[in-house]
Order: structure tokens, then C-alpha cells, then sequence
């Protein structure tokens, strides 16, 4: 077995699963030291360094940890395993929860550790979780029947081609895997990123307000100087009326210690406090901050936390990288590399690299769905719907992990199980878990309440076309007693208005008949403190949702009447990572460790960005560690997610500054991932192809390339 502890995991020389004595240096450890020093001259040829000569800097290796652990006390009677490892994988697993984050954790596991008996434990009777795509039969002005398909939840992917942010990111790659193996690429459905004419619309003060996506071409001047006028008169507006000082302002606190100390976990603070100093003020805090906040969480600006959140990667120090560099995180880098070395994946990416939207054609029921198809024709799989979980307990005399579902435990024999993977809402598992998980007691979420409408005339929303829009916290209640947070046009991403070069668009939806559709969100943090039985009220929420959309797209009251609409209430459906999440994680790493041993784990949206992307990428990480598959030696040593799932909440992420040309599918470069996990660019594949030969060549040649290469990217 192997022996381990915060931070000792080396086999023990005794072989009896003894820890280290915190009195003494241990022996392996230290030897590897030395073994280390003696080295560090040679040029290593782990990762990144094969393609940039020598390692660069890192910000990690400046940069103090996070602040210590508590450690709980040790017992010496007990021992603790390292779980995730290649030699020794769990035979057993047990995943709690079949929604996207737990389907898919099954899914990689049983392509990592094919001979592992896996079981599913979900409460209800469907699996899927919060995606749920449901078909309606609604009737035509003339009499006409058809059906139309409602998203509940999630409905489309945006892919990460665009480098959106300061960190490049490469999640939508594990979305691409999942399409090519299920064999869901030909339902995928795609809208082009220049067929977006706005970024979308914020509702302020009584009107839908324009985010203009200004592109300047030399190619088209009098395009670029009509977008350049008429983002001048958008500035008129009151929703823009503090940007001009707020960008001096921006301009003039870059250099505050602020934003490094949240970036080495020093200091925390709300999305709202940080960018309320940036700005100079809470205007466009509470005019646009908060509606993209709250249009993707549903949470508060004022309280989500800026250093865990999904804007944290704006705190990475970039400004002192060169213009043809950027940071990235080593592990990132390292899942790339893995999934880009899969052509099929590849190429399918690189199809998308223009697209602003990705979705299934019969609706994004199409992934789990197709997820748990393939579970359930597995032997080695067990699904158990209708059956929640009553406790989870570990059982010290077994080292594993026993699973109840009724409520008699004293009268029941629990299932054991190797490693558990816990993807349920994080208060969830701390009721099943004698509340040996006390940290995550913490961990709020939201309410959404989702209304589904479709009207019987397309384009109703005309001239406001595209993605949709949101109504920010600085619109006040009197204005918004409906508490609708955005409000998305379905229609216009499923049935394209016609265009000059286009004038007769197919549609690209299942739906059988024409119409609008439209889909409002309503409540998130506005419910908190409202009675459960007042917010989670159906009627009442489609008679509001009507006339909130029928007063902000000014409608004609005849056409309200004739809409169908539907509702369904998402209780606690989007976990909320309020300021000091990073420490109640770091803190329930610890009592995850010390009352589980190392064989529970924990995955999704309580812990990890909301999102698809983020719990799909949640789900692989887990599932390569529980295997003791991680992509490299980044992921094993720096950034882990560990046997607890939140191990990398206890350490700071590795960066490495890269050349833009050398990441695959991002900057527009021609770099690829070739099968023996080399990144090269075409040109030198296309040099290698003249020659009329493969890269690989003798060995002395190969070396003289290699060497070659590393000095012209330095």
C-alpha cells in the first residue's frame, strides 16, 4: 500500500502503510532532494520545456501558498491510502448524482479503468440532472398543430477558440471528445460568430440598450467607420454614462497591490468591491457587471467571490509578458496536449474555431442522454434512479467507503465501495455525511425559475435580434417586480433572419412549426429570504414572465393572450461561490482527507466555475485521478485535484508564458498536436513533406531539429 499525508506520498521503505514521523526528514524524500540538486543543470525534457528550451520563471515559485491548512489531529490507529494511482486503482466506484457532472465522470472512468464495477446513485427517476429538454404540442392562428422543443436549463456551449480572457483555456476540448466518441457530430448544430451583430442587450433604464460588437476591417472602411459611429452614439446613453472615467480609472489603478493579493490568495473580495475600486465607483458595477453575474450564475455582484469565481483568471499578471507571449496554466497546457493529439477531436475543434455557439439539434438532452446510453450498455455499470442516498460513512476496519439509501441504516447493510465521487450539491452530501464535512455547510445556491414561452409570430422581437438580453441590479424593484434576471431569443439562434448572402436561411432547430421562442429567467438571488411556496409558484411565475417580456419589447397585449408558456422551478440549481470560497474548499479538502482517507472525492458546480465546459472538465479531472491517469507531470505535482477533488484549492497554479503560435486552436495559430504529443507548426510539416519524409527521421536528425527549433522560440 502506499503511505501519505499533506505532504509526503512516496511508497514508505518500511512497506507496513506507516506515515512519516514529523520528527525526522524522510529518507526517500530526502534522497530525491539531493537527487534533484545534483540534476537541475541537465536540460529537462518533461512538458513544456521540449518545446521552449530552458524552463522559464514561474509565478508560482515567487508567490507564497495559500494561507496553511488546519490540520485536523492524527490518529495513529488509522492509515490513509493514496487512492488515485495507475498500480492500485479503485476496483469499486460509486458516483452520487446522474447529472451532466456524474454521467460523464462515469463515462471517463469506464474508458480509464475498464475492468472497475461502477454504480450510479440518483435520487430521481431520470437522469440528466438539471438539462432537461421537453417537447410541447402548441396550436398555430390557423389551426395548425406542431411541436416545439423548451430548454429547462443549459442549451448551447460557447466554444473557447477566441482566447476570451487574460488565460487561454482549452475545456471545450473535453466537449469535443465527448461528441466524437458518442458519435453526436452530426446532430451538432453551430451558429458563426460574424452572424452575431451584437454581444447582446442590457434592459436600462426602461429600454433594450445594444452591446455592439465593433469590428474594425481595412478591407471594409465604411463598415468600420459606421460601427465606430455608432458605438459614438451608444455612449449617449445612460447605461454608458460613467465608461469614460471608469476606464481612467481602470487605467490609473492597474498598478494597486490589490489585484495581487487576490491573485496569491492574500485577500478576497466580491466581484463588486473589486470592480467598484477599479472603475472609481459602483455605476457600471451595478449597471453591467451585475447583469452579466447574475445572467450566467444567478448570484448577487456583491457577493461572489472575485478570487474563485469565473473572472479570476482577469487577476494572472499578463502586463509584463511580451506581445507575442501569454501566460498559461501548465495543467491546462497538459490536457491540450492529450485530447489535440486525437485527430478526430482536432479537427472537429478546428471546424469551430469561427463559431459562437454550439448545440444538438433535439436539444442538449442529446449529451446525458447519450452519456447514460452508453453507461447502461456497459456490464461493468449500475444505475440505481429513485434510490437517493441516505449516509455515506467510512469504515475504518475495510478502508472503504459504505453507501446506505434507506433510513433504517442501523437495520441495513451498507454497499462498499473503493473510491467514492460525490457530484451532488454540496449541502446535499454534507446531510449524508454525519456532518464530518462541516465546511461545505457554507456553500449556498440559488433558485432559478425558469418560463418557457412560444408565440405563434416569428421574429416578434424585431429589430432587438440576437443572443438576448439582461436586466441589471440597477433597474429597482418597481421596475422589475417580476425579478427577471435575462431573457434569451431561442428563435434567433435556431431560425436566422434572412441576409443579403443568405436570404433564405434553413432552420436549425426540430421544432415543427414558426414561431418565437423565447426563454426568461427569474429570481436567483432575488428570492433569498423569499418563502419557499411564493417562489417556487408556477401559475403566478408565467403570468409575470408574460408581462415582463410583453413591457420590455413593448407587445401588443393580443399577442400575450395567444402565447403558450410553461414553468418549471430549479430549486438550489447553481451553487454560489461567495467570498471565501477558496478557504471553506481548502478547509473541506482537509476534512474530506482526515474522515474519508482519501476515498471520497468531490466534483461540479459547488466547487468548480458554472457552466458545461467547467463541470465537463470538473468530471475528467476527477475521473483521470481517481484512475492515476493525470495528463503529465503538471497535473500529478502542482495542480492536482487529488484524492479529495480539492487539493488544488491548497496550492497556487503553475504559469508558463508561451508563444501565441505555439498553442493549438487559439490565436489563430497553425500550430497542431502530432501523435508522439509534439506541438509543431504546418510549416514544418509541410518542410518535412517536401522532403518526403516524417518528422521522426534518424535519430541524429531528429535531435539537430529539435535542438534547432528550441533556439529560435526562446
Amino acid at each position: 500500500m502506499y503511505a501519505s499525508s499533506l505532504r509526503c506520498t512516496v511508497r514508505n521503505l518500511g512497506g507496513n502503510g506507516a506515515k512519516c514521523s514529523p520528527s525526522r526528514i524522510c529518507r526517500r524524500r530526502f534522497l530525491s532532494s539531493i537527487h534533484h540538486i545534483a540534476h537541475s543543470r541537465r536540460p529537462r525534457r518533461l512538458g513544456l520545456d521540449r518545446f521552449h528550451g530552458p524552463r522559464p520563471p514561474t509565478l508560482a515559485s515567487t508567490l507564497p501558498l495559500h494561507p496553511a491548512i488546519s490540520q485536523a489531529p492524527t490518529n495513529p490507529h488509522k492509515r490513509r491510502y493514496a487512492v488515485g494511482s495507475k498500480h492500485h486503482p479503485p476496483q469499486t466506484i460509486a458516483i452520487l448524482g446522474g447529472g451532466l457532472t456524474g454521467l460523464t465522470t462515469a463515462w471517463y472512468l469506464t474508458r480509464l479503468l475498464p475492468d472497475a464495477k461502477i454504480t450510479i446513485y440518483e435520487a430521481n427517476k431520470r437522469l440528466g440532472g438539471w438539462i432537461d429538454t421537453e417537447k410541447f404540442q402548441v396550436k398555430t392562428p390557423d389551426g395548425r398543430e406542431g411541436i416545439v422543443h423548451f430548454e429547462r436549463a443549459a442549451r448551447m456551449v460557447k466554444p473557447l477558440s477566441k482566447g476570451r480572457g487574460s488565460v487561454p483555456k482549452w475545456d471545450d476540448l473535453v466537449f469535443f471528445d465527448l461528441v466524437t466518441k458518442l458519435n453526436l457530430t452530426d446532430q451538432l448544430v453551430h451558429m458563426k460568430d460574424d452572424e452575431e451583430t451584437v454581444s447582446g442587450y442590457i434592459y436600462y433604464p426602461d429600454h433594450l440598450v445594444p452591446l455592439p460588437k465593433v469590428t474594425l476591417r481595412l478591407s471594409d472602411p465604411i463598415g468600420s467607420l459606421k460601427a465606430l459611429a455608432n458605438l459614438a452614439t451608444l455612449l449617449l446613453e445612460p447605461l454608458f454614462r460613467d465608461l469614460i472615467p471608469s476606464l481612467f480609472n481602470m487605467i490609473r489603478t492597474q498598478k494597486e497591490p490589490l489585484q495581487k493579493e487576490l491573485f496569491q490568495g492574500r485577500r478576497d473580495l466580491s466581484v463588486g468591491q473589486y470592480f467598484s475600486h477599479r472603475l472609481g465607483g459602483r455605476g457600471m458595477v451595478d449597471k453591467i457587471m451585475s447583469a452579466m453575474i447574475h445572467g450566467v450564475t444567478g448570484g448577487d455582484v456583491w457577493k461572489l467571490s472575485m478570487g474563485s469565481g469565473f473572472l479570476a483568471d482577469q487577476l494572472v499578471p499578463n502586463e509584463d509578458q511580451p506581445i507575442t507571449n501569454v501566460l498559461v496554466r501548465s495543467t491546462d497546457y497538459e490536457m491540450m496536449i492529450q485530447l489535440a493529439k486525437d485527430k478526430a477531436v482536432f479537427d472537429l475543434a478546428s471546424q469551430h474555431l469561427d463559431t459562437s455557439a454550439l448545440w444538438f439539434r433535439d436539444g442538449f438532452s442529446t449529451l446525458p442522454n447519450a452519456l447514460a446510453d452508453a453507461l447502461r450498455n456497459n456490464p461493468n455499470v449500475t444505475i440505481e434512479t429513485g434510490k437517493p442516498v441516505t449516509l455515506v460513512d467510512y469504515k475504518s476496519d475495510e478502508d472503504k467507503v459504505g453507501i446506505y439509501t434507506t433510513t433504517s441504516v442501523k437495520d441495513e447493510t451498507p454497499v462498499l465501495y473503493d473510491k467514492v465521487v460525490s457530484t451532488i450539491f454540496a449541502k446535499s452530501l454534507y446531510k449524508i455525511t454525519n456532518k464530518n464535512l462541516p465546511s461545505l455547510l457554507s456553500s449556498p445556491a440559488v433558485s432559478i425559475m425558469i418560463v418557457n414561452i412560444w408565440y405563434p409570430e416569428p421574429h416578434i422581437n424585431f429589430p432587438h435580434n440576437g443572443f438576448g438580453y439582461l436586466v441589471p441590479q440597477a433597474v429597482p424593484f418597481e421596475q422589475n417586480p417580476e425579478c427577471v434576471l435575462g431573457v434569451i431569443f431561442d428563435s434567433d439562434r435556431e431560425s436566422p433572419l434572412p441576409t443579403p448572402a443568405n436570404p433564405d436561411p434553413a432552420p436549425r432547430g426540430a421544432d415543427t412549426v414558426s414561431g418565437t421562442k423565447l426563454t426568461v429567467m427569474m429570481g436567483g438571488h432575488y428570492y433569498s429570504g423569499w418563502p419557499p411556496h411564493v417562489a417556487a409558484d408556477t401559475a403566478c411565475a408565467k403570468e409575470a414572465a408574460l408581462a415582463a417580456v410583453e413591457r420590455h419589447l413593448r407587445l401588443d397585449p393580443a399577442l400575450t393572450a395567444r402565447a403558450h408558456a410553461t414553468a418549471k422551478f430549479c430549486r438550489d440549481c447553481i451553487p454560489q461561490h461567495v467570498v471565501g470560497h477558496a478557504r471553506r474548499m481548502r478547509d473541506a479538502s482537509t476534512q474530506l482527507d482526515w474522515a474519508y482517507r482519501g476515498r471520497l472525492a468531490v466534483a461540479g458546480q459547488s466547487y468548480q466555475n458554472p457552466g458545461v465546459l467547467g463541470v465537463l472538465r470538473a468530471a475528467r479531472d476527477v475521473a483521470t485521478q481517481v484512475a492515476g491517469r493525470q495528463d503529465g507531470p503538471a497535473s500529478a505535482e502542482e495542480w492536482s485535484v487529488g484524492d479529495t477533488g480539492l487539493e488544488r484549492f491548497a496550492r497556487q497554479p503553475r504559469y508558463v508564458s508561451m508563444q501565441r503560435q505555439m498553442l493549438p486552436l487559439r490565436y489563430g495559430s497553425r500550430a497542431f498536436v502530432d501523435e508522439s504529443r509534439r506541438v509543431r507548426l504546418r510549416e514544418e510539416e509541410d518542410e518535412d513533406e517536401a522532403r518526403g519524409g516524417s518528422f521522426g527521421g534518424d535519430g541524429e536528425e531528429k535531435a539537430k531539429r529539435e535542438e534547432k527549433e528550441g533556439e529560435g522560440r526562446r
